[in-house]
């Protein structure tokens, strides 16, 4: 078996990646369950509002990915930069102070993984990677030290964030994706796509591939931090964190929607639905007594349909 090129990309294939990620999904929740009756209630059980949440969540985090990912940057760091977006929201007011806190907060920690990809030319991946995992320690800090809440007697966790609506937040996905469909309509938008092609693309067009670098990462951990403000903004009680749950997990999902999403804006936007569906399910799985890694093997299961997706429009399978 080898793989070769497509003289022209297949537009079925990411068709295929989403039939095949939910007929694993449902072969996943029947093999968990073993109860067809069980497995039904798990896959048709829906509570709308936290769908919608889930769905908003992610799907800012997927437009993020894409910000970098249609750059041909491999910023994987969405995590961290959603966890420093929700701390700077916890440090905030009111909702519009946390949104530009945490777009700002967000897109400084992003900053470094840019300056050594173009000066240095240090893997973006490998960086972003690190300083995700990072921004759990520093959370942790902040939790236990200048954003500890002193009312919350014997329990260790921040000040609220201020409350945001899920229709407010349903609004600024939309101007999320209204933008990045914006930008790629522009000049600067284009050179930000052709960086994917190679910085000698760039510069044969006039342009310095390091500041459309800087731009891309920048932009992507913003994005990212507006998602992690959002998603502790959203959270109907106990908008705050503890040393426990700092974390959420939303930045792997966003990632995987970008990809099974061909890492397009409406097809992120359907894969972010399709994502928060298989939260719904997981979260189904649990009340009926199953572990909770049950929602990581599902979203993984996406994200790998994705990555698949992506390969078989580019390639195509040669059985000899």
């Amino acid at each position: 078996m080898r793989l070769v090129q497509r003289p022209s990309p297949s537009p079925l294939s990411y068709l295929y990646a989403a039939a095949g990620s939910l007929a694993t999904s449902i072969a996943v929740v029947f093999a968990f369950t073993g109860d067809p009756e069980k497995s039904l209630q798990a896959l048709s059980t829906v509570d709308p509002w936290l769908v919608a949440r889930i769905f908003v969540i992610v799907g800012i985090i997927a437009a993020a990915s894409l910000l970098s990912y249609r750059s041909g940057l491999w910023n994987i760091g969405q995590e961290g930069q959603a966890v420093v977006g929700a701390l700077a929201a916890v440090a905030s007011q009111n909702p519009a102070e946390a949104l530009a806190a945490a777009t700002a907060a967000a897109a400084a920690w992003a900053l470094a993984p840019a300056l050594l990809r173009a000066f240095a030319e240090v893997n973006e991946a490998v960086t972003t990677f690190l300083l995700s995992l990072a921004a759990v320690s520093v959370a942790r800090y902040f939790v236990e030290g200048p954003l500890r809440d002193p009312g919350m007697r014997g329990f260790i966790a921040t000040y609220e964030a201020p409350a945001l609506s899920i229709a407010a937040a349903a609004a600024i996905f939309a101007a999320v994706l209204a933008g990045i469909a914006a930008l790629y309509r522009t000049r600067l938008g284009l050179s930000l796509r052709l960086l994917a092609s190679g910085e000698e693309v760039v510069k044969y067009a006039g342009r310095s591939p390091r500041v459309y670098i800087l731009l891309a990462l920048l932009l992507s951990g913003a994005v990212s931090g507006i998602g992690g403000a959002v998603e502790i903004m959203t959270r109907e009680a106990g908008r705050y964190m503890t040393l426990q749950q700092v974390s959420t997990g939303f930045g792997l999902y966003g990632i995987s929607a970008a990809w099974l999403g061909a890492l397009h804006p409406i097809g992120s936007a359907a894969a972010s639905l399709y994502i928060a569906w298989l939260y719904q399910v997981a979260i189904n799985l649990k009340i009926l007594g199953l572990p909770a890694q049950v929602a990581n093997a599902l979203v993984g299961t996406a994200m790998a349909w994705g990555l698949a997706g992506y390969v078989l429009h580019r390639y195509r399978v040669v059985w000899r």
